[in-house]
């Protein structure tokens, strides 16, 4: 007789993972699987890897209507994987206000136009050897050109944020290994939550920080580059978000 579903879930409910007569019969069933489903990258090992990383009270903070109507683009532009990394994105890194969740949304919309560029449009060559940002091999300059809608660059703050997510228990070794096409198409929103976090940008919206000056520190000047842009997003995000 064949256990059921809920008797083969129920029989992992009560792993406790400690006792040896649990082990064993873990370690037969392995064994007895067909080598395919113990592949890593089987739906069945990444699904399990994703609940457990990903849990399912993790919402996202608007709507892909909202999100479109800030960046003046469609709805149908944004998949849920994007929506995905946002949500991702406001819980690691602590974006739980809504004005500060509008600053955010709003210097990252100036700096991508719109969401469009998650990678630089340069090709990068232009910080080739740039010691400054960590590039000391050649063609680091190319792999690490800007990317995230907050622009990250760089061969150092690329591991810096490689590191992180190791340290949190995501380790993705695509980071360094292909640069700015992975973590800018995967992680375009967690990859600008890190730098957004690293520079203490909660604590200076907190202590009442206008939009240029958030933009100040984002872009380096004041008044920042764009700052008319950036104004506009955010009055949108502002608006949307009821703020």
């Amino acid at each position: 007789m064949q256990l059921t579903v809920d008797q083969f879930k129920n029989f992992f409910k009560y792993y406790g993972g400690d006792l040896e007569h649990q082990e064993a019969a873990i370690e037969l069933l392995y064994y007895d699987l067909p080598l395919s489903l113990r592949d890593a990258e089987h739906p069945w090992v990444l699904t399990y890897r994703r609940k457990q990383e990903d849990p399912a009270d993790v919402s996202w903070p608007l709507t892909k209507e909202q999100l479109g109507e800030i960046m003046k683009c469609s709805p149908d532009n944004l998949p849920d994987s994007l929506m995905d990394d946002l949500a991702a994105c406001c819980q690691t890194f602590g974006i739980k206000s809504k004005r500060e969740l509008a600053m955010f949304l709003g210097q990252c919309g100036h700096e991508s136009g719109g969401l469009r560029w998650p990678i630089e449009i340069h090709s990068g060559t232009n910080y080739e050897m740039r010691a400054d940002l960590g590039n000391i091999y050649p063609g680091d300059g190319v792999k690490f050109a800007g990317h995230g809608y907050l622009q990250n660059t760089g061969r150092y703050n690329s591991q810096a944020f490689s590191d992180y997510m190791e340290s949190i228990g995501k380790a993705d070794p695509k980071i360094m290994e292909i640069g700015k096409e992975h973590t800018g198409n995967v992680y375009p929103w967690t990859v600008s939550g890190f730098w957004w976090y690293n520079n203490g940008m909660s604590k200076l919206i907190s202590e009442g920080a206008t939009v240029d000056e958030v933009g100040a520190r984002v872009n380096g000047r004041y008044l920042p580059n764009g700052f008319q842009d950036r104004r506009d997003y955010t009055d949108r995000a502002f608006k949307v978000l009821g703020v």
